[in-house]
């Protein structure tokens, strides 16, 4: 472990023994670098700024679709999918699947002597769905993870209860009305098109975009407003009650659902009821249990570093807990 470091500045940055990959930039890199590893396409992990005009870039090539599809960017990159292990300026870059949205990866560093990886600071998610299978933990000596929900208070349904539900809510509200479905539209938005492609469909313009850059045909463009029996695909609702109130005018009968892990707290999926708007916690990411198993099946890891969300809370219950499984390691968190 001498000389190795590990830290966030806008971006993961991973150095050892004179190298140094950035993974996930979210602004232009500085200085020198061996490596720019982008894990998948949402925008709070990659601008496209970022990327323009550096090399050596890795990614998947649906990512890459992404970008181009979203951002018009058209970036010049090494292609890995999982199972990939490509040697750049000395370093194997292994890949494997997060699990999280279509292209997601995550990165294993094997500079010889260390395996540094597991997700990099990606997201990733080890419960499949309907489009992808779950991560699996992997064979590393430092592990850095992702914590977003790693609280004990999010503690998310099985996909297939979520889907059940979700099926019964679109059931329900066609009969007479349409139904409005509202999540990311980079993840729950080709998951949704996918569970939902026998309905009649309409998804927002920039679902579209994406779902069309991954071979996802179902559903129309959304323009103007569908005939009653339809099931509304769109992306976060800024102005959401405003909305929800303009199609219950509009068509009488709307089931509207708000989907996001968020709402595993019951507090927030409350207030949303109070609005007559259902909160369902489905989400792209691990909850805490799956957080915990993620490192439990990663277990030959001397160090784990935790990143973003709920970071330094998963650190500290990492810390209490290390003692029942292997005394001798260290956890370090961060955001």
């Amino acid at each position: 472990m001498r000389g190795f470091r590990a830290y966030y500045d806008r971006g993961i940055i991973i150095e050892y023994r004179g190298k140094r990959i950035i993974v996930d930039p979210l602004r232009k890199p500085s200085g020198s670098f061996d490596a720019v590893l982008v894990t998948h396409g949402h925008k709070d992990h990659v601008s496209p700024g970022a990327i323009r005009s550096i090399s050596p870039l890795v990614m998947s090539s649906e990512t890459a679709a992404i970008i181009r599809a979203r951002d018009g960017v058209y970036p010049r990159h090494l292609v890995v999918s999982p199972g990939s292990r490509i040697l750049v300026n000395d370093i194997f870059i292994e890949s494997f699947n997060a699990g999280h949205v279509i292209g997601s990866l995550s990165y294993v560093l094997d500079f010889g002597d260390l395996r540094v990886g597991g997700v990099t600071g990606g997201d990733f998610n080890v419960e499949p769905s309907v489009l992808l299978d779950g991560a699996r933990g992997l064979d590393v000596d430092v592990l850095i993870m992702e914590a977003t929900y790693g609280d004990p208070d999010y503690v998310f349904p099985s996909r297939p209860e979520v889907y059940d539900e979700l099926r019964a809510v679109v059931e329900d509200g066609t009969r007479n009305g349409i139904v409005l479905l509202m999540g990311q539209p980079l993840g729950r938005g080709q998951e949704l098109t996918a569970l939902l492609r026998d309905y009649q469909l309409y998804v927002e313009p920039s679902i579209k975009a994406i779902n069309n850059a991954l071979g996802i045909r179902h559903g129309r463009v959304l323009s103007g407003f569908p005939p009653a029996g339809s099931v509304l695909i769109t992306g976060n609702q800024g102005n959401m009650v405003q909305v929800v109130r303009a199609l219950r005018a509009r068509y009488g009968v709307l089931r509207a659902v708000a989907l996001s892990g968020m709402y595993a707290r019951s507090s927030r999926a409350l207030g949303l009821r109070s609005l007559g708007i259902d909160a369902l916690p489905l989400s792209s990411h691990s909850d805490f249990p799956g957080l915990v198993d993620f490192v439990l099946s990663s277990g030959g890891a001397r160090f784990v570093y935790t990143v973003y969300g709920n970071a330094a809370r998963f650190a500290k219950y990492l810390r209490v807990s290390w003692v029942l499984w292997r005394g001798h390691c260290q956890t370090r968190g961060g955001n």
